[in-house]
């Protein structure tokens, strides 16, 4: 059974649902379960510190101070902790509260807002030195957040934006299996903002002269297959036909074909493509 199977994965937590809302034709709030977000957090892949220098790099071309940084489309947290490194002042903004939640429960000294992206109104403008936003503007309105973006950054600020594609396995029939599952079973109940996903953001356009991608990152992780069916588990296709087939087997069915294809605790190695998009705010 799916209850048993994902609490096997999760250290026997409870099973969970998703919540879609659309609010004032603005950011779109996913994860809304206290549960569905525990588990966003606890079994998305990380990015690699490349990331964050990548953008730190970037950011000196321009002699940017390291002053405020401003991660929108936080999430959990996980791409905001990584700029305390460098940013004297780091906020982390989305527009899920249950997402905030687990995020100030990681990550107490870093401040955690919820609002959506295309309101920026807590800040002050021209005050901050970096925006980022990592898979997540696919979500947004694109014109009122870029329009904020320019009010709030500095003359000289960068805009970052970033995500990765689809998971890639170390072993052909296993890719085979996790594509099937992924683009056949769960087709009807993928949002169609993921498209911008699986195209790495070819299609967008950030607002300043001159911005560049960057797509020669990636995110490497070696992981059990119990781990990896647990980050599948997250995936908001998944829970979306849990509601139309709450006692479908599907993927205990998956999980158990990958446990044949890497027998005794065998580990996979799952590789997530960086795509990149980097701007500048012109000076005055």
């Amino acid at each position: 059974m799916l209850i048993k199977l994902c609490g096997q994965l999760l250290s026997r937590t409870k099973q969970y649902t998703n919540t879609t809302i659309i609010t004032r034709n603005m950011s779109i709030r996913l994860f809304e379960s206290s549960d569905h977000a525990k588990y966003y957090a606890q079994f998305r892949p990380d990015y690699p510190d490349t990331v964050v220098k990548s953008i730190v790099d970037y950011c000196k071309l321009s002699n940017n101070d390291f002053g405020t940084a401003i991660d929108i489309g936080c999430g959990t947290g996980q791409s905001t902790y990584s700029l305390k490194t460098y940013f004297k002042n780091v906020i982390g903004v989305d527009v899920s509260e249950k997402q905030i939640e687990q995020a100030k429960l990681k990550y107490h000294d870093i401040k955690f807002t919820v609002g959506p992206a295309e309101d920026l109104s807590f800040l002050e403008s021209g005050s901050v030195n970096l925006i980022t936003t990592a898979q997540a503007l696919h979500w947004m309105n694109h014109e009122a957040f870029y329009e904020e973006v320019d009010r709030v950054l500095r003359p000289g600020g960068v805009l970052a934006v970033y995500g990765y594609g689809i998971p890639v396995e170390n072993k052909k029939e296993a890719h085979n299996l996790v594509s099937h599952f992924y683009s056949q079973t769960l087709s009807e109940y993928w949002s169609k903002e993921r498209k911008f996903i699986e195209q790495h953001y070819q299609s967008f356009h950030l607002p300043y002269d001159g911005w560049i991608r960057n797509d020669g990152l990636e995110i490497v992780k070696n992981w059990s297959v119990d781990q990896y069916t647990g980050y599948i588990t997250s995936w908001s296709a998944w829970q979306k036909y849990l509601k139309s087939y709450p006692e479908s087997k599907d993927l205990q069915t998956l999980h158990e074909q990958l446990l044949s294809l890497y027998p005794n605790d065998e580990i996979m190695t799952i590789r997530w493509p960086i795509f990149m998009l980097l701007g500048t705010k012109p000076k005055a």
